[in-house]
């Protein structure tokens, strides 16, 4: 049965390994390793070393908008700088709801006046309606636009 090895044994083999023009089934033979276990520890830190690289959200915004201005695709844009389309195309996602989830929008209560209990000559001219205006858009309805319509179209402006 093979001795366990410690990281550091494994480091000093694997180095040993690589400066040798060796198979790895040759190695293993002439240094009494298992095979087996050689070829773990050099997929190990293969592994490693193409591990997924961590980004803060700033730096996915960077890359995110470097990439919509260059007027290349995004899947073209990743291979050429070594980035997952699907992680760029998550990550995407992924700011767009946390973004959404911070910007919910904030509800103020309306309190209709009455005609009756405004002091107006009867010449005086009166548009009776609601006027909202936000993020370059503006709604304008007369007093007798119906509520529900108004409050379907309010939802739908909000979740776009």
């Amino acid at each position: 049965m093979e001795a366990r090895r410690t990281k550091a044994d494994w480091d000093k083999i694997i180095e040993k390994f690589n400066m040798s023009d060796q198979t790895q089934s040759e190695f293993s033979r002439e240094n009494g390793i298992n095979v087996k276990s050689l070829g773990n520890q050099l997929r190990k830190r293969i592994a490693k070393k193409n591990s997924i690289v961590k980004r803060s959200n700033e730096e996915w915004i960077a890359l995110i908008t470097e990439q919509r201005s260059s007027g290349v695709n995004r899947s073209t844009w990743c291979k050429e700088r070594g980035i997952s389309p699907d992680s760029m195309l998550s990550a995407e996602r992924r700011l767009v709801i946390q973004l959404q989830k911070t910007s919910e929008p904030k509800w103020i209560e309306l309190n209709p006046v009455k005609k009756t209990d405004l002091k107006l000559d009867k010449n005086d001219d009166v548009c009776w309606g609601i006027k909202i205006c936000g993020n370059g858009i503006e709604i304008e309805v007369n007093s007798n636009y119906p509520v529900e319509k108004l409050t379907t179209l309010i939802e739908r402006l909000v979740k776009q």
